[in-house]
């Protein structure tokens, strides 16, 4: 019987020169392969046999490769049939099943890879899978017959209904997951997402969000709410935790100055936090202390009792919560206030302002005053500091038109007031002119 071994066999644009035949030039996109097959003998001896072949573009789209451009076979290509080849030759190939749609593929594997997730990833991921892929165009497309050209024109189709960058990194790290499960069950013979003649892209056409609210408009958010609503805004502002860690807060978190967090609410449901460094303990400064501490002489004596429930008593939902509370609350104090549109065609008033925003806003003004990036990473307990500065931390104008200013005076060895007072008498000299 043949054995398999891990080769890559041998691919020329010609036939080589052999037993007296000169070398032989072939037409372009065709091409000369060689590799060898070992076979275990009765005697436990193994032989080892050349193969040979000319591969042409008729040869390789029977084996559904080339299928999706006109002209010359590529040498890329063409190493995807010898490998094949090379897997026939060694027992490892299987015809693939031709009839298994992208549907059936990734729920099989959906239900492999669940099991092993966590409930954050099941809530960002599951979704995702379900309606963009299982329930796109690709669901019920035959998995054999999809084409590299017709993966890029899928995902053209999200970037031009505006889907973000992170969006289309998991569409397409999951095209290429689930296709990859079809290759290891041999419904495919090779993985048309990862041709590296054929590179699928992906780049979103909208704008990463920069949004944080200035100091004043934190100010007329607060003024907007009371009572436990006011102090879910100031430790969103203040100390930037994630909706699903504020709701997940008990009374038996507040430990001395520091609040510890260490759970969830996902779906409903008490989880661990996002990432190992999530898990930590945040300081809680002085006046937020004495609000807190108020707010707990409201609660029941329970150490296991919710700092902020929702009306029925459960943990809030965060989008509940950010429909019913903290947007009416951005609105009503005119913070990112803007039009659009409604169902019914007429426009409504709706807010810039969200969880993100709120903890893009803590990030921006503590790291403005801590200057360490490590001392913001550790407020917003990131696992590396560049998260923080590239995705939360953003630049305060005034603070850079400051160190702009100070640069200057650093250079000229003199003084912001100095240099203002130069700019004075340009004025005046330009007034006098006039």
């Amino acid at each position: 019987m043949p054995r398999q071994r891990y080769q890559r066999g041998t691919l020329k644009p010609f036939v080589p020169a052999a037993k007296g035949k000169p070398q032989r030039q072939l037409p372009r996109g065709t091409y000369w392969s060689r590799w060898y097959r070992y076979i275990r003998q009765a005697n436990g001896k193994e032989k080892r046999s050349p193969r040979e072949k000319i591969i042409t573009k008729d040869l390789a789209q029977t084996l559904r490769i080339a299928t999706d451009y006109e002209g010359p076979l590529t040498k890329a290509d063409a190493q995807r049939v010898l490998d094949l080849l090379i897997a026939q030759d060694a027992g490892a190939y299987t015809r693939p099943d031709s009839t298994a749609t992208f549907q059936q593929v990734a729920r099989e594997y959906l239900g492999t890879v669940e099991p092993a997730w966590g409930p954050h990833t099941v809530r960002a991921s599951k979704g995702l899978i379900e309606y963009a892929l299982i329930g796109g165009k690709l669901g019920p497309r035959v998995v054999a017959d999809l084409t590299e050209i017709e993966l890029q024109q899928f995902l053209n189709e999200h970037v031009s209904a505006g889907a973000s960058q992170s969006k289309l990194a998991k569409v397409l790290l999951y095209v290429r997951n689930i296709l990859d499960y079809a290759a290891m069950k041999k419904i495919i013979m090779a993985n048309p997402a990862r041709n590296p003649g054929f590179r699928l892209r992906a780049k979103s056409r909208k704008t990463a969000s920069q949004r944080y609210l200035e100091m004043e408009e934190c100010r007329r958010l607060l003024c907007a709410v009371t009572g436990a609503d006011h102090l879910a805004f100031r430790i969103l502002i203040q100390l930037g935790l994630r909706s699903e860690e504020l709701f997940a807060l008990r009374r038996n978190d507040v430990v001395g100055d520091m609040l510890r967090i260490d759970e969830a609410i996902v779906e409903g449901a008490s989880a661990r936090v996002k990432t190992k460094a999530s898990a930590a303990s945040v300081y809680v400064p002085p006046d937020l202390q004495i609000e807190l501490r108020i707010w707990l002489e409201s609660l029941g004596p329970d150490p296991r009792t919710l700092l902020f429930p929702s009306p029925k008593g459960h943990p809030w939902g965060s989008q509940n919560y950010l429909n019913r509370v903290l947007k009416p609350a951005a609105i009503s104090a005119r913070v990112g206030v803007f039009k659009r549109r409604s169902r019914n065609g007429g426009e409504v008033e709706s807010t810039d302002v969200n969880f993100q925003v709120l903890r893009r806003t803590c990030a921006t003004h503590f790291g403005a005053i801590a200057k360490d990036p490590r001392d913001t990473q550790a407020q917003l307990r990131h696992a590396d500091p560049s998260v923080t500065l590239r995705h939360y931390q953003k630049s305060i104008p005034a603070s850079v038109k400051a160190a702009a200013t100070a640069l200057e005076a650093e250079l000229l060895n003199t003084n912001s007031e100095s240099i203002r007072s130069g700019f004075e008498q340009a004025d005046n000299r330009r007034e006098t002119v006039n």
